[in-house]
C-alpha cells in the first residue's frame, strides 16, 4: 500500500491510501493569470507523488455564463493540454446542462479525493463537489465573510477537512497566498524562483512570430520598428483602459519615437470593434497599429509578446505573461489589487478605484523614465 498526501491539519499529515493510482481532481475558477501563479505548485505536486492522477476542473461555478467564458476556456485547455503532468482538464461549461454533463463524468472517475481552491462561490464550489465525489474525500476553502458561512453551514460541514481563507490582499502578493493554500492542502512550499511557470512555445511557432512582426514592419516602412504590445482590456470595467485614452497615448509615444510599431490585443468578441475604431480614428490611423487576437493556438499570444520591446496591459493575463517572460513592461492595476502586481522587469502604476483614473501622460512619462 502507498501513502499519498491529501492535505496538511495543524501539526498533521492526513493522508489516502491506495493500492494504485491516487485519482485527484483540482477544482478552481482557473484564469490564465491565476495558472501563471498557480501551475509551479500543481507541477511541484505531481513530480513528488508520480502515482497521481492529477485532473483539473475550471469551470467557475458562476450561474450566469459570460461572453468572455468561450475564449478564456478555449486558451486554457490549449495550454493546460501541454502540461504533461495533467491528465483530463473540464473546460468552462457553455450552460446548465453542459455543467451537468462535467458533473457526471467526473462522477464516474470516482476520486479519491476532489480539493476545490477559490475565493469567490464557495458554496457552489463545495456543492459541486460533493455532487463530483463518489467514495472519496472532499477537501476546500471556505471564505472569511460570516455570512457565506452561514448561508451554506450544512454545505460547508459536509467537507472532509477545509481551510478558512484570509483575503488574498492581506499577502504581499498572489503566489504567497497559493504558498499558503498549498502548503496547508499538499505540504507543498516553493522558492520565490521555483514559483516561475516554463511557456513552452515551440521553435515553429516562434519562427511564425518573427515572420509576422517582420512583415508587419515592411507593411509600415519601418527600418527598426519598436514594437509595443498594448492591452487596454480586461474582464471588468474597473480594469479597463477607455480607448480615448489608449488613443492619447499612441500620439504621444508615436510623436516620440516614429519608428513604433503598435500591436493592440484584443478578446476575439471585441476584435472587429477595435480594428474599426483605429481605421475611423483620423488622430490615429495613418499609424503602424495592427490589431491582434489568438485565434487559433493560445501559444501564439506569449509567442507573440516575447518579440516586442514593451508591453503595455492593464490588470489582466497579459500583464502576468509579460512578467512571466521577462519583457519590460508597463504595468496599470488598482491600488486594490497591488498584490496581484507583476514581479518581473515591471514599472508599476496604481489608480485609486479605477484602472482609468491613471492618465495616458502618467504612462508615457512611466515609458520615458522605464
Amino acid at each position: 500500500m502507498r501513502t499519498i498526501p491529501v492535505i496538511n491539519q495543524p501539526q498533521k499529515l492526513v493522508s489516502c491510501q491506495t493500492s494504485g493510482s491516487f485519482k485527484l481532481l483540482y477544482m478552481t475558477h482557473l484564469a490564465l493569470g491565476d495558472y501563471i501563479y498557480q501551475g509551479p505548485f500543481l507541477k511541484a505536486l505531481a513530480l513528488s507523488h508520480p502515482d497521481i492522477q492529477l485532473d483539473i476542473w475550471i469551470d467557475d461555478c458562476r450561474k450566469k455564463k459570460k461572453s468572455w467564458h468561450t475564449g478564456r476556456s478555449q486558451s486554457l485547455v490549449q495550454w493546460l493540454s501541454k502540461e504533461s503532468h495533467i491528465n483530463t482538464i473540464y473546460p468552462i461549461a457553455t450552460n446548465a446542462s453542459d455543467l451537468d454533463q462535467h458533473i457526471q463524468r467526473a462522477h464516474l472517475e470516482d476520486y479519491d479525493a476532489v480539493v476545490f481552491v477559490a475565493t469567490n462561490r464557495n458554496g457552489d464550489f463545495a456543492k459541486t463537489a460533493l455532487k463530483i465525489v463518489n467514495r472519496g474525500k472532499v477537501y476546500g476553502t471556505i471564505p472569511p465573510s460570516r455570512l457565506d458561512r452561514l448561508i451554506h453551514h450544512y454545505v460547508y460541514k459536509k467537507l472532509d477537512n477545509k481551510i478558512s481563507l484570509t483575503h488574498t490582499n492581506q499577502h504581499d502578493h498572489i503566489s504567497d497566498f497559493y504558498q499558503d493554500i498549498f502548503q496547508q492542502f499538499f505540504a507543498i512550499s516553493l522558492s520565490q524562483e521555483q514559483r516561475l511557470l516554463e511557456l513552452d512555445i515551440s521553435r515553429q511557432l516562434k519562427d511564425q512570430c518573427t515572420h509576422k512582426i517582420d512583415a508587419l514592419a515592411k507593411k509600415h516602412q519601418l527600418s527598426q520598428p519598436q514594437v509595443i504590445f498594448i492591452n487596454h482590456l480586461s474582464t471588468s470595467s474597473k480594469r479597463d483602459w477607455k480607448l480615448s485614452q489608449l488613443g492619447e497615448l499612441i500620439r504621444l509615444i508615436s510623436d516620440k519615437s516614429p519608428q513604433s510599431l503598435f500591436i493592440l490585443n484584443s478578446p476575439p468578441s471585441e476584435f472587429e470593434s477595435i480594428e474599426c475604431w483605429v481605421k475611423d480614428n483620423p488622430k490615429i490611423g495613418n499609424l503602424a497599429i495592427e490589431v491582434f487576437t489568438a485565434r487559433n493556438n493560445f501559444f501564439e499570444l506569449p509567442g507573440l509578446m516575447s518579440l516586442c520591446n514593451l508591453v503595455i496591459s492593464v490588470e489582466t493575463a497579459i500583464m502576468h505573461l509579460a512578467s512571466n517572460l521577462n519583457i519590460k513592461q508597463i504595468a496599470l492595476i488598482r491600488q486594490s489589487a497591488k498584490h496581484w502586481r507583476p514581479l518581473n522587469n515591471s514599472f508599476v502604476l496604481q489608480g485609486k478605484h479605477r484602472v482609468d483614473s491613471i492618465q495616458p501622460t502618467e504612462v508615457f512619462d512611466a515609458i520615458l523614465n522605464f
